[in-house]
Order: C-alpha cells, then sequence, then structure tokens
C-alpha cells in the first residue's frame, strides 16, 4: 500500500501506527457540486460526474478519505424551476427531490419494481408514494443485484476512472443500508415505525434481503480491491427507535453483514453511519462486528468522550463536529471543537476527525479547512 492517505486511514481503523490523525468529512454531491462550481444536474445526470464532484472536493480540501456513491444515470428536463427524469420517450416519470436526497419521486409507484435488480442496486435514488412492499411475499420477491449487475452498470469501470484522477486519496466503498434506512425505503417511515410492533416478522423479511443487498455490494467491492467500507442507517438510531427495538430489529442483521463480509475477506473494515443517539447501543454495536463507529453525532445528545467510555480502546470512532457548528460557527471555533472532538476520541490512535452527520450544503469552505487544519496541527503518534 503506497498511498499514505489510504495507509493513515487503515492504520487508524486497525490500531496501528500513524503519523496524525486523518480527516474525513461526510461530504455528499451538493456540497461538493457547490466547492466545485458543478451543475448539480450534471451530478444528477451523469454516474461519474456523481463520483467526481466527491473526489475533486476531497482532493480540493485536502481530506484524507471520501465516500463514494453510485449514482444511476438519469434523462432529466427542467421546466418551471423544477427538474424531471424522463424515460427513454421523455415521459415525465418523476420530479427530482432537490431539497432532499435527489431521488426521483415517481408518479407512478408501479415504476418501483421491486423484482428488478437494475431498481434495487439504487432502491433509495426512487421514491414511490406507495409503499413496493406490503407483505412478506412482496420482501421474498425483492430482487438482490450481483457482480454481474454492479459490473453491467460500470459500477467499478466508473469508480476508476475517478480513483486515476484523484490517486492521492483513500476511497470509501458504499454497501448502503441493509436495516432500517432500506426498510424505510421500502415502507415509509410511518409504517416502518408502526411494524417494528404489529408487523415484525415483516420487518426482519425485508432486512434480510437489505443484508443480502449490503454483501453482495461488499462483496463486489472487497473483489475490487477496496478494503474500507461503508454501512448506512441513518435511521436506526434511539432517537426514532428503542433500544430494545434496535436489539431486536437492528443488531442481529448488521451483524449478519459484519460476519459475511469479515470471512470473505479478513482485512475488511467496516463502518456503520448512524447518526442520532447511539449512547444507550454503543456496546452493541461493537458486537456486531464492526471495525468503527460513526458518526457521533452531537445533536444526539452525547459526547465524543462518552462513547469513548462505553466501547474502550480497541475499536476506532469518526466523528463528532456538530454540523450546526459547522454551518454558524467561525473557522477558529471550529479547529477548536475539533481539536476537542480529537481528544475525546483518539485513544490509542483509533480515531478519525469527521463531521457529526453530513456537512451541510450551505457549510462554507473555511471551516471545512479548519477541520482540515486541526487533523494536520494536532500530530499524535501511538504510544507518544
Amino acid at each position: 500500500m503506497d498511498n499514505l492517505k489510504e495507509q493513515r486511514i487503515v492504520a487508524s481503523l486497525t490500531g496501528g501506527e500513524i503519523d496524525r490523525i486523518p480527516v474525513m468529512p461526510k461530504i455528499w454531491v451538493d456540497f461538493s457540486a457547490k466547492v466545485t462550481g458543478t451543475d448539480i444536474r450534471e451530478v444528477i445526470e451523469n454516474p461519474v460526474t456523481a463520483l467526481d464532484v466527491i473526489a475533486r472536493a476531497g482532493q480540493q480540501l485536502d481530506f484524507d478519505a471520501v465516500r463514494q456513491f453510485p449514482f444511476p444515470a438519469k434523462k432529466i428536463i427542467k421546466e418551471d424551476a423544477k427538474l424531471f427524469e424522463v424515460d427513454n420517450r421523455n415521459k415525465k416519470i418523476g420530479v427530482i427531490d432537490l431539497q432532499g436526497g435527489l431521488s426521483t419521486l415517481l408518479f407512478e409507484s408501479e415504476d418501483y419494481n421491486i423484482n428488478d435488480p437494475v431498481m434495487m442496486s439504487y432502491f433509495q435514488f426512487y421514491k414511490p408514494s406507495i409503499p413496493p412492499v406490503r407483505s412478506k411475499q412482496d420482501a421474498e420477491n425483492i430482487a438482490v443485484p450481483d457482480a454481474k449487475i454492479f459490473d453491467e452498470l460500470k459500477w467499478y469501470s466508473n469508480q476508476k476512472e475517478v480513483m486515476d484522477r484523484y490517486p492521492q486519496l483513500c476511497y470509501v466503498a458504499d454497501c448502503n443500508s441493509a436495516t432500517m434506512s432500506f426498510y424505510v425505503v421500502l415502507r415509509g417511515i410511518e409504517n416502518a415505525m408502526f411494524d417494528l410492533i404489529e408487523n415484525p416478522g415483516l420487518v426482519h423479511a425485508v432486512m434480510e434481503k437489505g443484508a443480502a443487498i449490503a454483501i453482495q455490494r461488499g462483496k463486489y467491492w472487497l473483489d475490487k480491491g477496496f478494503r474500507v467500507l461503508r454501512l448506512n442507517d441513518s435511521t436506526g438510531n434511539l432517537s426514532l427507535i428503542s433500544a430494545g427495538h434496535w436489539r431486536e430489529f437492528i443488531y442481529p442483521h448488521i451483524k449478519d453483514v459484519c460476519d459475511e463480509l469479515h470471512s470473505y475477506n479478513k482485512d475488511a473494515l467496516i463502518y456503520c453511519h448512524i447518526c442520532g443517539d447511539i449512547l444507550d447501543i454503543a456496546e452493541d454495536l461493537v458486537e456486531t462486528g464492526l471495525d468503527c463507529i460513526g458518526p457521533l453525532d452531537p445533536l444526539g445528545g452525547f459526547t465524543v468522550k462518552q462513547i469513548r467510555n462505553r466501547v474502550g480502546s480497541d475499536i476506532a470512532l469518526m466523528g463528532g463536529v456538530d454540523t450546526l457548528s459547522l454551518l454558524n460557527k467561525k473557522p477558529q471555533e471550529i479547529k477548536a471543537e475539533a481539536v476537542d472532538c480529537i481528544e475525546q476520541g483518539g485513544e490509542n490512535g483509533r480515531y478519525i476527525l469527521s463531521s457529526g452527520c453530513v456537512v451541510p450544503r450551505d457549510c462554507s469552505e473555511s471551516n471545512i479547512k479548519a477541520m482540515v487544519d486541526a487533523a494536520k496541527t494536532y500530530l499524535t503518534r501511538k504510544g507518544d
């Protein structure tokens, strides 16, 4: 491994020697498009551009690593300041949610086909008005895309094109969500909450498919030479569900993903993005087999130090810088907050400086640079 930034990330995740604390603010395409001066329409239409803007912003701001997300190619038209996705006959199939996750809000729920492996490769990028899963039989019918599908969608060739442009970065590959966030896409947030109580069998049936998809994605990226993998469960937190429900529904499926991927490749390193409150499940997250816990969202009502005290020094932590601070405070305040996070979480060097959730699109570049500067100037070597 001759990539210094990748070495730094891997060492922090595994407890190896580090020259300094690495930094990986959680940027997405909206903030990245602003930083790079890229039209968001180009991001939505071109999967390579969606990968490129994050990598280019990461290099421009001198990150150690960036997350990468395979986007679908979409054909877009603009009318009355709105963007619409159209099909091959130029028929509008939905409006793009520009204020949310850039998903296509489908006009016809039938266009969300859970039997289609391509649709399930991009399940979070489309939103039907009616939940596409209503029974265990529907859950059985959820397609699980595999490496053949991902190659047909040019996931690796697109990614390699971007990595060749910015070879100094460490790239984090995406397994997406296996659990609550996957379930919410297919059932809607209100149904999902009630189902935990009224339809637990359906919850497990759907999450089993979510885990199967995440495992296929993880194996694909491991086979392509990636080592650091991201799981997401933004809605699987104690700000939304109880610790009891988390242990009943989320824990077993995250553990299945971690066990399978670690068995498949002993060098796999997996972190899970769970924003919101995780304090009372911190030890459970360790038991799932995760290599790193993030993003340590202070808006969840806890500190980095509280998590470190719960989990000890044998697992990596990532995150902790308040996203509202990034949006509203001055660079010198951000640097001080970042240093505080390093001091709270950087025990034994197993810490990656990052934001407590995704960086707000209107965050100033100077505040992100202050985070990077904090990591560069806080020189921590294991054992010093």
